[in-house]
């Protein structure tokens, strides 16, 4: 029962003091507002920053999926170079020699597929979309990448190894080009050339703005005979997800037998896999935020202290309002509550205008950049959390300040 009558006690005087401390804000709009100026300022660039990173993380996360975790790339560049240009630059391409070697030797694949590209003009009567991204491949690609079919087959065997004009088509060339009719069976041109449309792949999305769908897929051979096989050449190599490491060291072993590489010798040639880049990305977007934060951190650090400076000079002004509550029967603890909340409620405020200002700002930059940004309801909710804490902290000092007052010293002050 005591108890229940203390913690009675503690709401009862809670609320008196969030009332007390709202008429001390309202009484003195103009000073509290200019005190939050450095908290909303930091809040904001917080906000931002992080409303940048965390869509920056969501769309490299999208794009990185299209690779397959189970999926390696064989290029004669590296992803991440950490080496000399040179000697990358001097490497040799990767040739339709190397994918049978792998077809050959590489008993822990499940699936090699070469991958071609090149950039052309699509059309379809009236209708033309340029820059439309060109692949050639064979018929084990779809095993190898997160390509889904919608509608029709894919390349088959037979297909892939010739130079038949058939052709598999992305979900916005197909929007485009096909917007009241069923593009299956439909005689499409890649620049001069006619195809024939055997399926239509289901949607990806875009990425960094740019669209996973503005895609068109055809026999390698048809490639080689159309752009030429000159241009550097990927293999796509997926395994088991046991062994990617055995397959890893299969695909060097047989890479380099093929090449006729000397023991000596460094390789010719990079293994890619989808993990590295994302280790990479972590790394840099890691330093990003730690940027950001130490950025955000020190400019409420300087709101904080001008907020700790504003209550300071509040007991000050206000000494003989305490003495006189002191003096009714106000208990310390009631007046250091007060001051309190009356310092987190200025931080809170601050914090409320600066979400807002990150979220206007990451709806700009979400619509007008190819880069997207995007803030979570837990992260705004936390920053207007995090700037009461920040109230709190240095409303402390003042707020001990004023309930360690001497009641009889306070009616005298002028």
């Amino acid at each position: 029962m005591t108890r229940l009558r203390g913690i009675r006690r503690f709401g009862v005087e809670a609320a008196a003091a969030t009332a007390t401390a709202l008429r001390g804000i309202v009484a003195n709009r103009m000073r509290a507002f200019l005190s939050t100026i450095g908290i909303a300022i930091g809040v904001a660039t917080l906000m931002t920053i992080y409303g940048l990173v965390s869509g920056l993380t969501t769309q490299f996360t999208t794009q990185i999926a299209a690779l397959g975790s189970n999926t390696m790339y064989v290029t004669s560049h590296p992803w991440v170079s950490r080496g000399d240009w040179w000697e990358y630059r001097n490497r040799p391409p990767i040739t339709r020699a190397d994918v049978a070697a792998l077809h050959h030797g590489a008993s822990h694949l499940t699936a090699v597929a070469p991958v071609a590209s090149a950039a052309a003009e699509v059309s379809f009567r009236s209708e033309r979309i340029g820059a439309v991204r060109v692949q050639g491949t064979t018929s084990e690609y779809l095993d190898t990448s997160t390509l889904k079919l919608d509608r029709g087959r894919f390349l088959s065997a037979v297909e892939g190894a010739s130079s038949n004009q058939v052709v598999v088509v992305g979900s916005e060339v197909v929007e485009r080009l096909f917007p009241d009719e069923s593009p299956l069976g439909a005689r499409i041109l890649l620049g001069p050339h006619r195809f024939t449309v055997i399926g239509v792949l289901k949607p990806q999305g875009k990425a960094f703005g740019r669209s996973l769908d503005n895609l068109v897929i055809i026999p390698i051979e048809a490639f080689g005979g159309i752009y030429g096989m000159q241009r550097n050449m990927v293999i796509v190599a997926s395994a088991e997800p046991d062994h990617l490491y055995e397959a890893e060291e299969q695909i060097i072993e047989v890479l380099r037998r093929a090449r006729g590489l000397a023991p000596e010798t460094a390789d010719t040639f990079s293994v890619n896999r989808q993990s590295e880049i994302v280790k990479i990305f972590n790394e840099e977007t890691s330093a990003l935020f730690g940027v950001a934060i130490a950025i955000g951190l020190i400019t409420l650090l300087v709101g904080g202290i001008g907020v700790m400076n504003i209550m300071l000079v509040a007991v000050t002004e206000r000494t003989r309002e305490i003495g006189v509550r002191r003096a009714l029967g106000a208990r310390r603890r009631t007046i250091l509550m007060q001051f309190l909340i009356e310092s987190a409620l200025v931080t809170m405020i601050g914090g409320s205008i600066g979400t807002g200002l990150g979220v206007v700002a990451s709806a700009v930059i979400d619509r007008i950049s190819p880069i997207g940004a995007e803030l979570s309801s837990t992260a705004i909710a936390g920053a207007i959390l995090f700037s009461a804490i920040v109230g709190l902290a240095f409303g402390t000092w003042p707020a001990s300040r004023a309930a360690g007052l001497d009641p009889i010293e306070s009616l005298r002050f002028e």
